[in-house]
């Protein structure tokens, strides 16, 4: 299983998202390997990027909703390629649009995955512990992950 894979060293993950169910899902989905985790949340944009700018130190993986009061996913992904850079910290999308033209517009701007929300809670887990996987791996993977779980 992918959760053998993950380094020994504690990962410091962002999850940003509104939605407080998506929350409690993806803890849900991060029960088994939350030790080697240092998992900080937000519900919207503006706490991200005020905590970001306060100088706190960069998180190596941060889970974006687009669908954000204050500051849209968009907006925070445009302010974290100009704050972090391209490489430091890894932007994981996730959102429950599958619309290609967003997909696209979000690697364009800097995005490294895209996850659409799954309503099969084993595909969602599945999806986020690959997107942990890349937290460490030089394994190449599509941008899009649902294409690694879904038919």
């Amino acid at each position: 299983m992918l959760l053998s894979n993950l380094p020994a060293v504690k990962s410091k993950v962002f999850l940003v998202d509104d939605d407080e169910d998506d929350r409690f899902l993806f803890l849900d989905a991060i029960h088994e390997v939350k030790d080697s985790i240092e998992f900080e949340e937000f519900v919207d944009g503006e706490s991200l990027m005020a905590t970001l700018a306060a100088g706190a130190c960069a998180p190596d993986a941060i889970f974006l909703d687009l669908n954000l009061p204050k500051h849209s996913g968009i907006e925070c992904l445009d302010f974290l390629r100009v704050q972090l850079g391209d490489k430091m910290t890894k932007v994981f999308i996730i959102s429950t649009s599958s619309s290609m033209t967003m997909i696209e517009s979000t690697r364009q701007k800097g995005a490294n995955h895209y996850i659409r929300k799954s309503e099969n809670f084993a595909h969602l887990k599945s999806l986020i512990n690959i997107a942990l996987t890349q937290l460490q791996s030089a394994h190449v993977v599509p941008y899009y992950l649902n294409e690694l779980v879904e038919g």
